[in-house]
Formats: C-alpha cells, structure tokens, sequence
C-alpha cells in the first residue's frame, strides 16, 4: 500500500468544515473497500447481515423502500423494515422480499424493542416525518440502540429529530453512529451543536458524518481516517438518492465491521470511514451509470437496476 497523502478539504458552499486534513488517499480507500466484502461461500442466511431500517410515513412510503432494498441488493442476507401501518401495506405491495412491520407508533414501542437485537445495523430515518409523537419515537429508539451497543446510521428526518434534540447522541459507545446528511442538513446539525468549523466532533468518539454534496467528505473525531470524494455521478438529483446511501451504507458497514480491518489503533474508526466510502462510491457510480441510459428523465428506481452491475465494476 502507497504512504498515506495529505490534502485539505475545500470548504464547503454552504456550511464551514474547512481546514479539515486527511491521510487516506483515493487509491488506499478503494484498495480497503474491496477488502470488506465477503465471500459467499460457506456462508448461511444471516451472515452477511441483518439489517434493520426505521422510517415511512403516510406522505413518504418511497424512501424507507429505497433504503430497505438498496441493503438487500448490495448484499445483506434479511432486511427488516419498522413503518407506519399505512406504510407497511404499501411497502409490502412494492416487494415481497423485505421483512415488515406496522409497529412505528408509541403503542408498539415494546415490539420495537424487542426487534432490534436481531437488526446488525439499524438506520433510522428515511421517510418518517416530523411529528411530535414520530420524534419522541426516534429519542427512545436511539436510547434503546444505545443500550444495546448497535451499529446506527440516521439520515433525513432521523438527523431533523437530532438536531432537536443533539445531546441524544452523547456517549453513544463503540462502534458507534454515522450521520449522513447532505448540504442544508449539515447546516442545521452545526447551527445545533457548536456551530464552528469542528462542530462534527461535538459527540465525542463514535459519532462521523459523511456529508453528502458534489463533493462527498467524510469527517471523524480520528482525523487520519477522513476524506473527500468526487468521482462518478451525475448533475441529476432525483429524490431517493439519499435513502439509496443509507441503505447501502447500513450493509457496508456490517461487513467493515466483520472485516477487522488491519489498524491496531483505530479499528472501528477505519471501519466507519471505509464503509461510508464504499457506499458513497456505490451510490454515485449506480447514479452515473442510470443517467448514461436515461439522462435527465432518471429516477432513484432506475439507479437500484444498475446495483448489480456498479458492484461488479467496483468490487470485483
């Protein structure tokens, strides 16, 4: 492996997280993402990860889906899906692959309690709304995956309940939380937290952020395991392509995990940060390889038909 290169990140256009500096070159980052994927062989259902996702609503049953089956078809063995009753109906409808449960309101907080030992990773957010009842919720399911020492990843209305909340995520233990917010998002949790330029360190240890944009960076209390990436994609910006991130991102880092990437000193930090980089790196090349065929009439559904075919050219 080359020795590691420095570079500084730009600052970004809407938030100041400028002056961050890294150690993880291009070529190490993808030289370790092929590194955490698992051979099929010998393996039974379940190995490759459970994979739980919390989010949908009555206005939002799209993005719990694309976040579900986005974990599926990267390669997780079972994907359980927690939603709304309405919801539940209609993700049922859209596969009959993902394994899910009406239980997301306050008179089913014990049966979500009781689901997620089984879930490797759980992500929370995608979909969910803004209600009051909906975000108080998310507080006891953060507090109950905190307890259990779970694998957690919050995007879209999981980092809205955040950032009302941001103390919820204080002493969260190893391996921890990542965040994935895009621009305007980014923006609120800063304004929330420090706001300064290291307001991503405010959580202590085991919380990053991968903050997604034209340029995707990732950011870790453990600065030598953080950097910036622009390859691939598209100027196209369906809705879903978020939810497609996390769900990928939900898989990729049960594997880091299970890898025991080869860093004495920072084992789960290097693990978070190669996952989130082979997720960033998946999404965007599914995004370019949708907007070849399909140019500006391209939906987030057209990307999950290019899974298959972006993990072979990246991984393989």
């Amino acid at each position: 492996m080359k020795p590691a290169v420095l570079f500084t990140f730009v600052s970004l256009c809407l938030i100041s997280i400028s002056n961050s500096v890294v150690s993880l070159s291009t070529l190490e980052l993808k030289h370790l993402m092929k590194k955490i994927i698992p051979s099929l062989e010998g393996t039974v259902k379940g190995d490759l990860g459970k994979i739980g996702v919390l989010g949908g609503s009555i206005e939002y049953t799209g993005a719990p889906y694309f976040t579900a089956i986005s974990a599926f078809k990267v390669g997780a063995d079972l994907v359980y899906v927690v939603t709304t009753d309405n919801t539940a109906q209609v993700i049922k409808v859209y596969s009959p692959d993902l394994i899910v449960y009406p239980y997301f309101n306050k008179s089913h907080g014990f049966k979500i309690n009781s689901l997620l030992p089984k879930m490797d990773v759980v992500v929370i957010g995608p979909g969910l709304g803004r209600e009051e009842e909906t975000l108080q919720l998310i507080y006891n399911i953060i507090e109950d995956c905190k307890k259990l020492q779970k694998p957690l990843v919050i995007d879209a209305d999981g980092l809205y309940a955040v950032t009302k909340n941001v103390s919820i995520l204080k002493d969260y233990s190893s391996p921890g939380v990542i965040l994935t917010p895009n621009l305007r998002e980014a923006k609120y949790l800063m304004a929330s937290t420090t706001n300064d330029s290291n307001w991503y360190k405010y959580w202590g240890d085991h919380v990053s952020v991968l903050i997604k944009g034209r340029e995707d960076k990732y950011y870790s209390i453990v600065e030598n395991v953080n950097w910036g990436s622009s390859e691939g994609g598209s100027n196209r910006r369906a809705g879903g392509q978020g939810d497609i991130l996390s769900g990928a991102l939900g898989t990729f880092y049960k594997w880091a995990i299970m890898a025991n990437l080869n860093d004495k000193e920072n084992p789960v930090h290097l693990a978070k940060s190669i996952a989130a980089f082979a997720a960033a790196q998946f999404t965007r090349e599914c995004n370019a390889k949708a907007f070849e065929k399909h140019g500006r009439s391209m939906l987030s559904s057209d990307m999950i038909q290019e899974m298959h075919s972006a993990f072979d050219q990246i991984f393989l």
